[in-house]
């Protein structure tokens, strides 16, 4: 069963972990080198992810095994490592559904705001006037019409 990825007191990396823990959290920085989408990913135990060859002495990994992840000292990695993520797992900005959700509204809505019946032209104005901006606006040009509003003249 997978876990957490976390990174023990020598370097190894693993996903066995069932809750968080600081060995479970990891810091994402720039990498130093500038490199553009690079990033370094520091451990709790202020070490650097790295990805290194099987002969690579640092690396705990045997010679018959294809590259592994440990965690290095504490210089940043001498390469960057690159994060992707998928569109499915990325938040949702809430500003763009909350102007989704300005976008429409219902006649009755528009005729609550204005204080009376709205012909059918002046709904289609209300309407695009919300969507482009402008509401307000509109919205006291349908009132001086029908005398609606107290501080027309």
């Amino acid at each position: 069963m997978a876990g957490y990825l976390s990174s023990d007191a020598s370097g190894a990396l693993s996903a066995h972990a069932e809750a968080m823990s600081p060995a479970e959290t990891f810091q994402i920085a720039p990498h130093a080198s500038g490199a553009p989408g690079g990033f370094a990913v520091q451990t709790a135990r202020d070490t650097y992810l790295s990805f290194s060859p099987a002969n690579d002495p640092i690396s705990p990994a045997s010679p018959s095994l294809p590259p592994s992840p440990h965690a290095r000292p504490a210089d940043p990695p001498p390469h960057a490592l690159y994060i992707r993520m998928q569109t499915a797992h990325k938040a949702r900005l809430a500003t763009s559904l909350a102007a989704k959700a300005r976008e429409k509204i219902s006649r009755r809505e528009l005729e609550d705001m204005v204080g009376r019946r709205l012909e059918e032209e002046e709904v289609r104005r209300l309407k695009r006037a919300r969507r482009e901006g402008g509401f307000y606006e509109a919205v006291l040009d349908v009132r001086v019409k029908g005398k609606h509003d107290k501080f027309a003249c």
